[in-house]
């Protein structure tokens, strides 16, 4: 357990309500100075505030889990290769290796020391997720990370103030779009300089010489509270088993295999049984995997509560070397949300023994439905955008799912507008799927349709990703499962995996993304529900009567009663 340094309980408050603003504002200063949709539209990054010995002090609240968990991991190993005592003022650290970072290239980290006079302070970090970062295109078949872009070990970008002009060379040589991506480098550079005066500030108003204290303060509170609702769980074993879509080489289904227990007020996760790791890109690294397990425990015990190193300190996370949720080095990973997604259904289903209104059924979501495009626009200038639409989350034990948002990665859709902006694409249609949510009790979140056509004369390379084109997202505790994901390349049969195409003039992609699952049984829910429901055009009139057990009158009323609905299902 974190020892807690003393403040009374106001200005402990205080104090960290202006660190979370802090990190906020460095957020804000993001986005504002981005040159990529992904960044400044879909928000696909993290930012924190870490103090000198490399412990986070507070996030922004716009963070992406996967991206904001794995940086606590990256700054220990940033401070291992370049100790605080041989930094100095005008250095810029960067990194974005797999295994050290949040599991794939895109994902750029870069700190920024802090100092206050001759002293240390802390650091300002943020992890955007770049447009581009060389390699085949998203590579949505590789066999091993040398195809999915350039790899940047630890290194300074900026030393004592002086560019390193032959990274910035490197990158920029390597590269689609390099002042998309330079210009996003440059932006998270800015806010970690805006935060780090941010903090001199906030040190100077507050009267403190470091912030380690306030820092232990912080992990001492929120891990008190994680450890309060372990413990109010009782003790046992939850295990679980969860075959995906995805198969081996040798056409053998993958499979999760996770064993949850609840030991006093710490909880142990261990996923031994986990199929061996695949040449595809959908392995995830274990800095990955402990990001989104330990996710799926605060959704579920304390939502409220900040993240900091005191969230992790009672949950233990392993699982076999060699296995999709802990590969060995070269593995391709760059699509690892296709496994580590599921690791948040896993653990919600087995917490769903013993907290069940704490916790969603599967969502249409897993994994992230993230497209690439890249070709030439009408003028010949190069581009390279990222479609970022998403399916329908699960229903909860007393809510419907949310129609057409992600969870877990926390990221914005993409919007129409700008991506026909950026792009010489069109949009030609976008709408919600009628019947797409499972349905029960609380129904499932719908998907969605959208087609996309090329309006350039060259081809357009497109990157398809997605899932749960084969195993729809079940339902919990009754509930129904959601539909299928779908994508179809000029009205052509649907796309059997992930890989790269050729979207010619006038080429049309459609993807119809998955709906979540239901939560319940159907004949549970309120007529009037499922009434507004039909009027509404989230189900048909036809799925009323089957799944819901109505039968509606010309008018559009229900004939049959609750009552005639429960008897029914008996």
């Amino acid at each position: 357990m974190t020892s807690a340094p003393q403040f009374d309980p106001i200005t402990f408050q205080v104090l960290w309500s202006r660190a979370i603003n802090i990190a906020d504002e460095m957020a804000t200063t993001l986005v504002q100075t981005a040159f990529s949709t992904v960044v400044r539209d879909n928000h696909d990054f993290a930012v924190g505030i870490y103090d000198a010995k490399g412990d986070l002090i507070a996030q922004a609240n716009q963070s992406t889990p996967g991206q904001l968990y794995c940086m606590q991991r990256v700054m220990k190993d940033l401070l291992e290769t370049c100790p605080s005592h041989t930094l100095a003022k005008g250095d810029v650290l960067i990194a974005n290796d797999p295994w050290l970072g949040s599991g794939h290239t895109p994902d750029i980290f870069i700190a920024t020391p802090t100092f206050r006079g001759d002293d240390l302070v802390g650091f300002g970090v943020t992890c955007a997720h770049h447009t581009d970062i060389g390699g085949r295109l998203a590579a949505p078949d590789a066999r091993e990370v040398y195809e999915e872009g350039i790899i940047i070990p630890i290194t300074k970008l900026y030393d004592k103030g002086q560019p390193n002009e032959l990274l910035f060379q490197l990158i920029e040589r390597n590269v689609r779009i390099p002042h998309r991506i330079l210009g996003d480098l440059r932006a998270q550079m800015a806010a970690n300089h805006f935060g780090g005066q941010r903090l001199v500030e906030f040190l100077d108003e507050s009267g403190l010489d470091q912030l380690s204290d306030l820092t232990d303060a912080v992990a001492a509170q929120t891990e008190q509270n994680m450890r309060s609702q372990i413990a109010a769980l009782p003790d046992g074993v939850f295990e679980n088993e969860i075959e995906l879509e995805e198969e081996d080489p040798a056409g053998k289904r993958l499979v999760i295999c996770s064993r949850l227990e609840v030991r006093g007020d710490e909880i142990f996760i261990d996923y031994a049984g986990t199929s061996p790791q695949v040449p595809l890109p959908i392995n995830s690294v274990l800095n990955m995997t402990t990001a989104y397990s330990t996710f799926a425990i605060k959704c579920a015990l304390t939502p409220h509560s900040p993240n900091n190193k005191g969230t992790s300190a009672p949950i233990h996370v392993s699982a076999p070397e060699g296995s999709i949720l802990n590969p060995t080095f070269p593995a391709a990973v760059m699509h690892r949300t296709a496994i580590v997604f599921y690791c948040v259904q896993a653990i919600f289903q087995q917490l769903a023994a013993v907290k069940p209104d704490r916790v969603m059924a599967p969502c249409g979501t897993y994994p992230l439905w993230v497209e690439r495009f890249a070709g030439k626009d009408h003028e010949g200038n190069p581009y390279v955008v990222a479609f970022n639409a998403q399916g329908g989350q699960g229903a909860r034990f007393d809510q419907d799912g949310v129609a057409t948002t992600v969870f877990p990665a926390n990221v914005s859709s993409t919007s129409i507008e700008l991506l026909e902006a950026e792009a010489p694409l069109l949009c030609d249609r976008k709408q919600l799927i009628t019947d797409s949510g499972g349905p029960g009790r609380q129904r499932g979140g719908l998907g969605q349709e959208v087609v996309l056509r090329n309006l350039a004369k060259d081809d357009a390379l497109l990157s398809l990703s997605g899932g749960r084109f084969h195993i729809a997202a079940p339902g919990m505790d009754g509930g129904g499962q959601g539909t299928l994901g779908i994508i179809r390349l000029d009205g052509g049969s649907p796309e059997p995996r992930r890989r790269q195409a050729l979207l010619g003039q006038d080429g049309t992609a459609l993807f119809a993304y998955p709906g979540g699952g239901g939560y319940g049984p159907p004949y549970e829910r309120d007529p009037a529900m499922v009434l507004d429901d039909v009027r509404k055009g989230y189900v048909s009139r036809e799925r009323a009567e089957t799944d819901y057990g109505l039968v509606l009158s010309n008018d559009g009323t229900a004939v049959d009663t609750q009552a005639t609905i429960r008897k029914r299902a008996s």
